[in-house]
């Protein structure tokens, strides 16, 4: 079989994630059985180097792949789209592999209904009616006119929209309907949102819940975590409950290891 450096930079980095240490040439060599020199990997090593994919931390040890190769490499590997995943139904289970990987672990109760209709009372308030609920704003003539597109939508969209024009107003009423449950596992592995009062916001907006009213299902990175960590935002389900769910961990985590296991 013959390799090719990208082929051989994905080896690179399942090794380094498995290990947790840097790799050598021959270590590679002998530990995949591959059929090429250690001098070819070595040539290989140096060209990922000079492209800023690989790193040597010291001169005459083996190499780690940068942030800017693990990015890449979790955006092609963590697939949060095609298919809701299944969650272990033990938390304890859950808090054990969280532990493990030292990776931090949010559920939101995922409670899904629709705006139906919108009714102005004399011009000084609204009442958004939703399919579970309804809530009571004051009258505004435009977020009236905002409101009215909005009809038919499910209210975590709304809820989104809501941030992003900074309707702050409607957006906690919201959430107040929802009454959404949050729960957490691995609290410690985000203290290193705390250390940097830039990053202050961000752990309160986690630990409140409202980072999913921020961001949609994504893989997020710097700056909106600090260099080195990754968020991963995607529906999942447990106990035939829909959660939403928010993975924080550094970029040197195995995922696919984690995801393998808190799966049911």
């Amino acid at each position: 079989m013959g390799y090719n450096k990208t082929m051989l930079l994905e080896q690179v980095i399942q090794e380094y994630l498995r290990l947790k240490e840097p790799i050598g040439s021959e270590m590679l060599k002998n530990t995949l059985s591959l059929k090429i020199s250690s001098a070819t990997i070595r040539n290989y090593f140096k060209l990922l180097m000079e492209e800023g994919i690989l790193v040597q931390p010291h001169i005459s040890g083996g190499r780690i792949p940068t942030h800017f190769a693990m990015k890449n490499y979790w955006r092609q590997r963590i697939d949060f789209k095609s298919q809701i995943l299944v969650i272990h139904d033990d938390d304890e289970t859950i808090m054990q592999i969280c532990k493990q990987h030292e990776v931090f672990l949010l559920f939101k109760k995922k409670i899904s209904q629709k705006l139906t209709e919108i009714q102005n009372v004399q011009d000084r308030y609204l009442i958004l009616i939703f399919e579970k609920g309804e809530i009571l704003l004051p009258y505004n003539s435009r977020l009236e006119r905002f409101l009215s597109e909005l009809i038919g939508l499910d209210i975590d969209e709304i809820k989104n929209i809501a941030y992003q024009v900074m309707a702050h107003g409607a957006l906690k009423k919201m959430n107040h309907l929802q009454n959404e449950e949050l729960r957490y596992f691995g609290l410690e592995n985000i203290d290193f949102l705390i250390q940097s009062p830039h990053y202050h916001e961000l752990f309160f907006e986690i630990l409140e819940g409202r980072i999913f009213d921020k961001v949609q299902s994504s893989i997020l990175f710097d700056p909106i975590f600090p260099e080195g960590y990754m968020g991963i935002l995607q529906n999942v389900i447990q106990n035939r409950q829909e959660y939403k769910m928010l993975c924080i961990g550094t970029l040197m985590v195995d995922y696919q290891n984690f995801y393998e296991q808190i799966a049911a």
